[in-house]
């Protein structure tokens, strides 16, 4: 049985870092020669014994298959409040590889500090330990729309739209050869008519959601669902 204790660490052998060792001793109540799990964060994980003064050590290095095969890249308006720390922590938890916090015209948050992006990336690191993930998603730094970049060849970006359109989102093929999946959603008060043509002109493809408006949590979280379990099960 694999043992429920997870923390990530990038070495077979060595010492806990002060994070880490105080989860598993003070807050797990792990002893010396109990086992965990350890993830380096880039598809790996292995079974670790605890040692002495926070010592561990570990055999080798398995790929346990538990990331999605499509690559998912989250472009999402930062919301106030904790909104965005639960998309995030959800985000991580369906298998995504990057979240781009996105500034936009709408945004009532207009610049997350520094101590506050580092709290996402915890978040991050403690979802992907929660839900058994072994690869830590990124979450860069906040991004103003204007500044994203023309999807690549092998991407199927994706603007998720609340008007009524002739694509919906169970209705969008992920293209053959595609391996990756960009997914633009905007604000409270949703993307601007200007920043919409600005996406459209980089090739993003407006998808609707359905008849009910979601909130701005809600709506990339449904679309990851979707998108994600084809990659699952498809």
């Amino acid at each position: 049985m694999v043992p429920h204790a997870r923390v990530i660490e990038s070495s077979l052998e060595g010492t806990l870092d002060a994070d880490n060792r105080h989860r598993l001793e003070r807050v797990l109540r792990l002893r010396e020669g109990d086992a965990f799990v350890i993830t380096d964060g880039q598809g790996q994980e292995a079974i670790a014994v605890l040692g002495r003064n926070g010592s561990y050590s570990a055999r080798e290095w398995q790929t346990p298959g538990r990331e999605p095969r499509l690559q998912a890249v989250v472009f999402a308006a930062v919301s106030k409040g904790e909104r965005f720390e639960w998309l995030i922590e959800k985000a991580v938890e369906m298998g995504v590889v990057k979240i781009v916090p996105l500034l936009t015209e709408r945004c009532i948050v207009k610049g997350p500090g520094a101590t506050k992006v580092e709290r996402w990336r915890k978040i991050a690191a403690t979802a992907m330990i929660q839900c058994g993930g072994c690869l830590l998603p990124e979450v860069a730094e906040p991004t103003q729309l204007e500044d994203l970049p023309a999807p690549a060849a092998d991407t199927t970006p994706i603007l998720l739209h609340e008007e009524a359109l002739s694509v919906s989102l169970h209705e969008l093929p992920v293209q053959p050869g595609r391996s990756s999946i960009w997914l633009a959603s905007g604000p409270e008060g949703g993307f601007s008519d200007r920043e919409v043509n600005l996406l459209l002109d980089k090739g993003w493809q407006p998808v609707w959601l359905g008849r009910r408006l979601f909130k701005t949590d809600t709506a990339p979280t449904i679309a990851l669902a979707n998108l994600l379990l084809r990659s699952w099960f498809g």
